[in-house]
């Protein structure tokens, strides 16, 4: 067997042999185009995963908050001028004032805005801040700082976004707590016959130490924690699952069709089997959601249906654009497109667009983003309602990749039909050219050798109108002598003499 295996060796050729230049040249002309595309793989995937996230407090004033003074008093105008003075931080987000404007006129219906979306949040001075504090400074009555400010949040625009510009405006208005108390004690010492020592007797120690804070209401709370980590999990897997099955099973059994069955029945068969497959994994990820919900939520059937029709619409935006790299790029770069796909749609979904650079705010129109916010809409009850906009989205991407398939798929289908096209989406090898056909003396050729010889001949010879060269004439004797020798015919002196 050892022997065997030697003789099978001495007759293999080396690798930098010259017979095989081409197979070296083909070789690393398919290293050098992963070696590119992978290249730019990367670079998209990477780019979009920092630019999405890296320092969006650079455009924090794009996030406005309401703000609004309920109270008439002098102390409370004082302390409205601090706090606008305050967000003029160029760390803070932008404020706008409606102090004097008919519109926001109360504290529900700036509530409201902020549940809507119309800004990420709110800073509310209550009414009857200035009484109360005046009361706690004269007279020692109950006070509570934080019946002073009303900090106005929401969850549900962007968990990453939203904190992050929470925690900038609550910064801020802590800041403001010892300039403000500072102010206060300064006002009540100087003056007319106030005597600090006696103020300080007779004042309620909260409201002399800390004249106002501010209690957070968050207006659009999540029903449980780390609901957006595991639906956005969920989003991504059913995405690679959903379209990952499909084509590679197309992989294995899609040349049959391609020969043999018409090209509207192969794009039928192509779209319901990506439906099919993509409904039964949505179906068994919304399942496990509703498994795992944890005790806080109770969703109702419209939630279950809810979430299955948000998963639907992503992974098939996500399948048919899959389905059209495969009738269209070589199955080595498969995997790239779906790295590059993943990881944009998993930046939109994570860092979000908003608050970014200008440029990666074109996250705006991928899937995922979409599809994370309607699954934050759902979670909080309906606040930051982008339903109509993340639906359209999504059904547009995904009947855009639908069509682009439908014609990647025929225009696939015909080449591989007339042989110009393989299953790999390359052309065929050039054919090679047909091999000379030796006829040794006193040799008969075969039967298949002779109608072979004999095809090759005709193509070659001149039509009817022209007289034969030498070469041919004598090329057709042998072949006559041959055929009347194998068949024990005599031949003519002429036909032996010729052969």
């Amino acid at each position: 067997m050892l022997k065997a295996h030697r003789e099978r060796q001495k007759k293999l050729l080396p690798l930098f042999s010259p017979e095989l230049r081409a197979t070296r040249m083909a070789f690393a002309k398919g290293i050098w185009d992963l070696f590119l595309v992978f290249t730019l793989v990367f670079w998209v995937s990477i780019c979009f995963l920092y630019g999405a996230g890296y320092d969006t407090m650079r455009h924090i004033k794009d996030s406005t908050f309401i703000f609004r003074n309920f109270d008439d008093s002098q102390i409370a105008r004082d302390l409205s001028s601090i706090i606008i003075a305050g967000f003029e931080d160029p760390n803070a987000p932008l404020l706008k004032v409606y102090t004097d404007s008919e519109k926001y006129d109360s504290a529900a219906a700036i509530k409201d805005a902020v549940w809507k979306g119309d800004a990420w949040g709110a800073v509310i001075v209550n009414d009857g801040f200035g009484k109360q504090l005046e009361q706690a400074l004269s007279e020692g009555a109950d006070y509570d700082p934080t019946s002073a400010v009303t900090l106005v949040t929401e969850e549900s625009r962007h968990y990453f976004k939203v904190m992050m510009v929470n925690k900038a405006a609550q910064a801020v208005l802590t800041a403001l707590e010892g300039p403000f108390s500072e102010k206060m004690f300064q006002q009540m010492v100087t003056a007319d016959g106030a005597n600090a020592t006696s103020l300080i007797d007779q004042a309620n120690a909260n409201a002399l130490i800390m004249p106002f804070s501010y209690a957070i209401d968050n207006v659009a709370p999540y029903h449980f924690d780390m609901s957006m980590y595991i639906l956005s999990v969920t989003l991504s897997l059913c995405m690679v699952v959903g379209s990952f099955i499909p084509s590679n099973m197309w992989k294995s059994i899609e040349e049959p069709f391609y020969k043999q069955v018409r090209v509207t029945q192969v794009i039928a068969l192509r779209a319901f089997i990506n439906i099919a497959w993509a409904t039964f994994i949505c179906i068994q990820a919304t399942g496990i959601v509703f498994a795992f919900r944890g005790p806080s939520w109770s969703p109702s059937t419209g939630d279950f249906f809810a979430i299955f029709a948000i998963f639907l619409l992503n992974t098939l935006a996500f399948t048919f654009f899959i389905d059209c790299m495969q009738n269209w790029v070589h199955p080595r770069f498969l995997l790239g497109g779906y790295f590059a796909t993943l990881f944009v749609n998993i930046a939109a979904a994570v860092f979000g667009p908003e608050l970014n650079n200008h440029f990666f705010r074109i996250l705006y129109a991928v899937p995922f983003h979409s599809s994370g916010l309607m699954l934050r809409t759902l979670l909080t009850d309906g606040s930051y309602n982008k339903l109509d906009f993340a639906i359209t989205i999504n059904i547009l991407w995904s009947l855009f990749w639908w069509l682009i398939s439908t014609f990647l798929i025929a225009r696939k289908a015909r080449l591989v039909y007339e042989g110009k096209l393989l299953m790999a989406n390359v052309p065929p090898p050039p054919a090679a050219p047909p091999a000379a056909v030796a006829v040794e003396k006193d040799a008969a050729p075969s039967p298949t050798d002779s109608s072979a010889l004999s095809e090759y001949l005709s193509s070659a010879t001149a039509s009817s109108g022209t007289t034969p060269s030498p070469s041919e004439t004598s090329i057709s004797a042998r072949v006559r002598g041959a055929r009347a020798r194998k068949s024990g015919e005599t031949t003519s002196d002429i036909e032996i003499e010729d052969m």
